[in-house]
């Protein structure tokens, strides 16, 4: 080979070797750019999607706060303690120390009213003008009838930025006050304070929509000498129009911004609340180190490339690796069990539908989790929640899924259809979960599950199913069906409806008469409700009475039915009738307030009703809570002039013992003791109610039997000697007009 040939070859090599290394190169380039943009994308959507969910945490607590206060603003609704200043101040100064508020104010209508501020442990009165401007806004709002939430200020008496949240307080529908709370930002700051978004690594500040910085974190990742978003040169000037833009029109916005020599990224989205804003920021992904350097470095060692590429390229797909993982991790797995979260369910969901394969959703769920909390700590309960996941993990079958939700409620995707087959794998999950009891001291707290199960349908149903029995603690298992969604629907339409019932008088006074067994005839009448509609026809009290039992609706029922029962004796009175007594049930929680007697006798002295003509009836549940409270209340009563009744004896888990204790008038016998009994418990029927009414009789307690059908069941109680009757037998429940017309006699005086 000659030297111009060998020249020439050579320089072809080197030729094809500089445009290979070049080709190579680009390719290098291109890939490791890929990686960067890869990586940069993924990061700035897991921005947004952690922002968000922060976001929806901190609305959360701010409802959570607020329903807190719509709660106790429905215990002034139903008493006099707004009247009293001693009074209401103790109440604001009980409810401020267990609700962890700095701050607690009444206001009236017309601008007066008390406070309570955690920093002086004292009540002081007040009027509009000693509230902060912002504070006046959210009171007089709630004067009109509106939940809301006031702007970050400073507050003179506490030095220190607070928000603040009111309600109206009403009374029979109208608005007669004000309830607000105080609460320090901490509530935003027990988050941007540390570490909240992308694995530590990102900050969340409070913006107002004018882009002052509201609440910073102390990392802040831009200058912390800004005051505003558009102070400075931290952001360009078509960022600083963006935001701008974003913020008049209440919309989110993300971009990019260089601080410090980083590339930073940031996200901004709407809380809805006040013009406020979440703004997030967080270094790019490979911002601190130098590109450009790598880029030089690349060039000038062309000749190892190759190498150089090989190692980049491994390098990079093992960053980029380890950070799609990372942000996988974040984005679809529970913190605290390691779980899945709900975002990796729905969309492993969507592929069961996709595929069209068989499957079942389950909710499960703890009874009193929060319980758990507050009685060993939230360590504990996080080591509950993991022992839940471990047990699911290892019951589940290839191909099924489960998540965590909130608290202690989990998800689970079954690739199972029958019914048996679910319920005996759940019952085994459930034990399994129960076996792991709490030790708290000298005794043991057992755990107690019950789960939701719909069959080919979504979680939602399964949460109806399992929330269908979130009360009974008789059932630890319930399967979905169309009536539980029609319930929900009827739920909501009774509740929508009875306040304006209430105001409208629908809520109507029946009577059932009541025979004394020694041929006395009538000696008294149970006073049974009705809801009557506008087009005349009735709802009948099984329809009701357990929902207004659950939402509290029967603390106004109750006392409203009083003064129904105290209207007709009046009515009675009036025409020159002699009344007899009504006995009108009361709800558990009546009795648990102390105001109750006073509030029963301002209804009774409104009508001149003496106390001697109504016979206050009690469930014998309400006896097992609190037997102290409750014979402290009868005591009460009894000194005002009630008789107490305990109904439907036997209902529940009541004893003799329970007689002993009780300083109750008159006793009655839940109809339950007269029905369905065949011959071969007769006898033992009999020996029961023999011994009830004889230990009766000999404590002094007159007894009621109810449920009197036939002439058997009335020749029965006869034969036992019980006082009174009461039953379909003598007559059935009906209006007090048609009562009055049937049995009522004018007085012979």
């Amino acid at each position: 080979m000659d030297e111009k040939k060998l020249t020439k070859q050579l320089r072809r090599i080197t030729i094809i070797t500089i445009i290979g290394s070049l080709l190579l190169s680009a390719i290098g380039f291109g890939i490791f750019g890929y990686i960067m943009k890869s990586a940069h994308e993924a990061e700035h959507a897991q921005l947004q999607a952690e922002t968000a969910e922060y976001k929806e945490r901190l609305l959360r607590q701010m409802d959570k706060n607020l329903q807190i206060l719509t709660t106790l603003s429905k215990a002034y609704e139903v008493s006099t303690i707004t009247d009293d200043p001693r009074q209401l101040g103790q109440s604001l100064m009980e409810t401020n120390a267990a609700n962890d508020f700095v701050s607690m104010v009444y206001m009236r209508k017309d601008g007066t009213g008390l406070m309570h501020t955690t920093e002086s442990g004292e009540v002081e009165a007040i009027t509009m003008d000693d509230l902060h401007p912002y504070a006046v806004e959210v009171m007089e709002s709630a004067l009109q009838g509106k939940n809301t939430i006031s702007k970050i200020f400073r507050s003179q008496a506490l030095d220190e930025k607070i928000f603040v949240y009111a309600v109206p307080v009403f009374e029979n529908g109208e608005v007669v006050g004000a309830l607000a709370a105080g609460d320090t930002i901490n509530i935003f700051t027990d988050a941007t304070d540390g570490k909240t978004v992308m694995g530590g690594a990102g900050y969340l500040h409070l913006i107002a929509d004018n882009g002052m910085f509201l609440v910073r974190s102390e990392n802040t990742l831009v200058d912390e000498e800004m005051k505003n978003l558009y102070e400075g040169d931290v952001f360009s000037e078509q960022t600083k129009e963006e935001m701008r833009a974003a913020l008049e029109k209440g919309e989110s916005v993300c971009g990019e911004y260089t601080y410090e020599g980083n590339r930073m990224h940031f996200y901004m989205v709407s809380l809805d609340v006040n013009g406020w804003y979440l703004f997030c920021a967080n270094k790019v992904w490979g911002s601190s180190a130098s590109l450009g350097d790598a880029l030089t470095i690349f060039g000038v060692l062309m000749t190892l490339m190759l190498i150089l590429m090989n190692v980049l390229l491994y390098s990079g797909r093992r960053v980029f690796s380890q950070n799609i993982k990372t942000l996988i991790r974040l984005a679809y797995e529970d913190p605290i069990t390691g779980a899945k979260n709900t975002a990796h369910f729905g969309e492993s969901f969507q592929q069961i539908l996709e595929t069209k394969q068989p499957f079942s959703t389950a909710a499960l769920n703890v009874h009193n989790f929060k319980g758990i909390n507050d009685l060993f700590g939230r360590m504990r309960g996080d080591r509950v929640l993991c022992y839940m996941e471990n047990v699911l993990n290892h019951n589940l079958k290839e191909g099924e899924f489960f998540c965590r939700d909130t608290a202690d409620l989990f998800y689970l995707l079954l690739l199972d259809t029958d019914g048996e087959s679910i319920k005996k794998r759940l019952a085994v999950i459930i034990e399994q979960i129960r076996a792991s009891s709490l030790e708290y001291g000298e005794f043991s707290y057992d755990l107690s599950l019950y789960a939701g199960v719909a069959i080919g349908e979504e979680r939602e149903k399964a949460l109806l199913a399992m929330q269908s029995i979130e009360h009974t603690h008789h059932t630890d298992i319930a399967f979905y069906n169309h009536d539980m969604h029609n319930a929900v629907r009827k739920k909501n339409s009774i509740e929508s409806q009875m306040y304006l019932a209430l105001q409208n008088k629908e809520f109507k006074l029946f009577l059932q008469t009541k025979f004394g067994m020694k041929n006395e005839g009538l000696v008294g009448a149970e006073a049974l409700v009705r809801w009557q509609n506008p087009d005349g026809s009735y709802r009948y009290p099984n329809e009701f009475i357990p929902l207004f039992g659950e939402n509290g609706f029967c603390l106004k029922l109750d006392l409203y039915m009083v003064e129904r029962a105290c209207e007709q004796i009046k009515a009675w009175k009036d025409a020159g009738l002699t009344p007899v007594p009504i006995s009108v049930n009361q709800s558990k929680m009546l009795f648990s307030d102390l105001n109750y007697p006073d509030n029963l006798m301002q209804i009774l002295n409104q009508y001149h009703v003496s106390p001697s003509l109504i016979t206050l009836e009690i469930l014998e549940g309400v006896a097992t809570d609190n037997l102290e409270l409750l014979n402290h209340q009868i005591e009460a009563l009894h000194a005002l002039g009630f008789r107490i009744s305990m109904d439907d004896f036997g209902n529940g888990y009541s004893s003799l013992n329970m007689l002993y204790q009780l300083n109750i008038d008159e006793l009655k016998l839940d109809r339950g003791f007269l029905r369905q009994v065949s011959k071969e418990d007769e006898e033992r029927r009999y020996i029961i109610l023999e011994q009830i009414v004889s230990f009766a009789r000999k404590l002094g307690i007159a007894t009621v039997a109810e449920g009197i059908e036939t002439q058997e069941d009335e020749a029965l109680i006869q034969a036992l000697k019980c006082n009174f009757g009461q039953g379909y037998f003598y007559d059935k429940p009906m209006s007090a007009k048609e009562f009055s017309q049937r049995y009522m006699k004018k007085d012979e005086k």
